[in-house]
Order: structure tokens, then C-alpha cells, then sequence
């Protein structure tokens, strides 16, 4: 005769519900902690809070026309510290974004996501600023990290 060994099927679900709720636990864990890095990535991505930034050069040269203003494009990467300082250090600065603001359409160009815009411009490193007139044209560069005034000085002569 063959003995027939059953489960507990209280047990079972039991066991069961534990293993789904222990699921829904890791899975919301895992969402956390990308929401996390997707946040970090977007701090890496060139946001300088208080400076009005765009990423669009086309909308930025259309504005600067029909604002009579000048275009300012920094070209930035991830992985450049002395951008995270200029970001930090000059960008954030009140009499910086004060004079960016009202005379500028400044533009943040990340030279690994549109490198045609960095060739056009012969960037070859960062960080590196373009000045460009109402009508598209290079007026001015500023090549890697100045200080404060050294930059307020420079876009102040455009």
C-alpha cells in the first residue's frame, strides 16, 4: 500500500502569500533605488538651479532673435570634475546667473549625447563656452574653468 503524504494546504498558502509579499517587497526596493539613480542622473545632467537653461540650440537661436539677446552654449560631460565646478562654482553664482539671465539664451551641450554640435564647434574638451550673436555666429570662446569674475568679465564684453 502507498502511502499518500498531503500537504497542508493552510501551510501551503501561507508559504505561498510570504513568498509574494517578499517579491512585492524586493520589487518595490528595486523601483526605490532606481528612482534614486535616475534623480542622480538628472543632477548630473547640467540642471543649475536659478539659471534658465535649454537644450534646445534651434529654440535657443530663435529666441535669441526675437529677444535681441546673445546664445551662451556650455559644453559639459558626465565625467568632467572641473564642469561639476564650474556648474557649482560659477554657475550658481548671483551676479552670474543675474547677467546670463537677462542677456543670454543659455544652452548646456552634453558632448557625448549630441558630439555634432561639439564637432561644429571644434570642441575638444570640457568644459568649454561658445558665445554666439542673435544671428548664430561664434563671437566669443572661453576655454575650461575660469573663476567667477574671470567669466562675468568675459560675458560682460559680449
Amino acid at each position: 500500500k502507498k502511502e499518500i503524504v498531503r500537504k497542508n494546504p493552510k501551510k501551503s498558502r501561507k508559504m505561498l502569500k510570504g513568498d509574494i509579499m517578499k517579491k512585492i517587497i524586493l520589487a518595490a526596493f528595486l523601483v526605490l533605488i532606481m528612482a534614486v539613480a535616475v534623480s542622480a542622473t538628472e543632477f548630473n545632467d547640467s540642471v543649475v538651479p536659478g539659471l534658465n537653461i535649454t537644450t534646445d540650440i534651434d529654440g535657443a537661436l530663435a529666441d535669441a532673435q526675437s529677444q535681441g539677446k546673445n546664445v551662451i552654449l556650455i559644453f559639459d560631460q558626465e565625467s568632467c570634475y572641473y564642469c561639476v565646478l564650474l556648474k557649482e562654482n560659477v554657475l550658481s553664482d548671483g551676479d552670474v546667473q543675474k547677467h546670463l539671465n537677462e542677456n543670454f539664451i543659455v544652452v548646456i551641450v552634453d558632448i557625448n549625447k549630441q558630439p555634432d554640435v561639439a564637432d561644429k564647434y571644434n570642441i575638444y574638451g570640457t568644459p568649454e563656452c561658445v558665445i554666439l550673436n542673435s544671428a548664430g555666429e561664434e563671437v566669443k570662446k572661453i576655454d575650461g574653468y575660469v573663476g567667477n569674475a574671470e567669466f562675468l568679465d568675459a560675458i560682460k564684453g559680449v
